[in-house]
């Protein structure tokens, strides 16, 4: 994937996770807003209740110890009209008034007959909501309500945080989809690419057949012909010319195995002959290969499709290096899976060429017609397996795979 598509798939799931979350936030402060008012309205309800108890006269301590147990206050005590605790619970009664706990302009509207609900104050981050309430002959009611009280709020921010950590998985699944999704489409188009090529190499190896293919053979009739009646320098020119002939023969029918599905006629192999024996045919021309095919593995496979695979890739490999280059031939299991390695030393594949090394007509060695990895590829493919560039771009050295299935 590009950058400029990552970059887009990151801005649309952070679209997302942005949208979604302001919907989540607006839904989540008119749940508290809600659940706020419901417990002030309720704080009200106990204060003004309670007050109304203790100023019919009911017991202080044993009344306000059963209010705040039974609705998870901090405190709740009675103050006269000279800010004298007459009865409390976690303020005992006679105890002095904590005045950094109170707010005496709203204490003093209690007295006056207003009851009223604020902020109070604060214990370890914790706000303490405060509540005073007239009872009558001055003495006032107070109710102070913190985290406990404010618990079902509490539960609802919890929830929201979950949330929110989901919706951010959410995005991460989104961008993780889309970027799947984008990987499948660059690769579809990728081989729709790879096929429209082949389909003009199709057509071009048509042509090749039916222009250049039958003069061919008749010019190297002509050329045998020839050259049996020449002397032995002549002759020797004749042989160069049958060599090009024949080049432009194979090179014609690499055009035609890439363009057409000829069909794979499988039969038992045993690869590690056939390892040995392409080892003996291409020590001919390059005499620095090394082949290592310890074991018989035995597979279903196309005899001459493969060797026509495995011969291109090793020639590929001395022809690119030159007669200096040792290339290595290996055969080995690698799990399910047959592993035939073509392997050298010499200056590696060029960075600029790996993303399209596979691709017809792309080659990295000079005069090369660019087909012979193709080739290979595809029959690999057709064999249920696959060909790699396993060495990294740009590095000396070059190292190709064929993986081919056991069963």
């Amino acid at each position: 994937m590009t950058r400029r598509r990552a970059l887009a798939v990151v801005a649309a799931a952070a679209a997302l996770l942005l949208a979604v979350n302001a919907v989540m936030f607006s839904l989540y402060r008119s749940e508290v807003r809600v659940i706020e008012r419901g417990l002030d309205d309720r704080l009200v309800a106990l204060g003004t209740t309670a007050a109304k108890w203790l100023a019919g006269g009911g017991e202080g301590d044993a009344a306000l110890a059963a209010l705040v147990d039974a609705n998870r206050l901090e405190d709740a005590y009675v103050v006269d009209a000279s800010r004298q605790v007459t009865a409390g619970v976690r303020t005992r009664a006679g105890a002095a008034l904590n005045m950094l706990r109170v707010d005496p302009d709203r204490l003093a509207a209690a007295r006056d007959g207003k009851a009223s609900s604020g902020p109070g104050y604060s214990i370890e981050q914790h706000a303490v909501e405060t509540a005073y309430f007239p009872i009558g002959d001055g003495r006032v009611l107070a109710l102070e309500a913190g985290a406990e009280y404010r618990e079902p709020a509490t539960r609802v921010y919890a929830t929201y945080l979950v949330a929110v950590a989901l919706t951010v998985l959410v995005a991460l699944l989104f961008a993780v989809g889309i970027g799947l999704a984008l990987r499948s489409l660059e690769r579809a188009r990728v081989a729709y690419g790879r096929a429209e090529r082949l389909a003009a190499v199709g057509q071009m190896a048509a042509m090749v057949a039916h222009e250049v293919r039958n003069p061919l053979g008749i010019l190297r009739a002509q050329v045998e012909l020839a050259r049996e009646k020449l002397g032995d320098r002549e002759r020797e020119r004749m042989t160069d010319m049958l060599a090009e002939i024949d080049r432009l023969n194979r090179l014609t029918e690499e055009f035609l195995n890439l363009a057409r599905d000829v069909p794979i006629e499988r039969a038992p192999v045993d690869l590690a002959a056939l390892v040995r024996a392409i080892g003996d045919e291409a020590r001919m021309t390059h005499a620095k290969l090394e082949v290592s095919a310890p074991e018989t593995i035995e597979i279903a496979a196309d005899a001459g499709k493969l060797r026509q695979a495995i011969l291109n890739l090793v020639l590929n490999a001395a022809q690119v290096g030159g007669d200096a280059v040792t290339v290595r031939l290996e055969l080995a299991r690698a799990g399910e899976l047959a592993r035939v390695t073509i392997a050298d030393d010499g200056p590696g594949i060029p960075a600029e060429l790996a993303a399209t090394l596979f691709e017809p007509f792309v080659s990295a060695r000079p005069g090369g017609s660019g087909l012979g990895l193709a080739v290979a590829r595809r029959i690999a493919e057709r064999h249920g397996g696959s060909l790699a560039l396993e060495s990294p771009p740009g590095t000396p050295g070059a190292r190709f795979s064929i993986y081919l299935p056991l069963t």
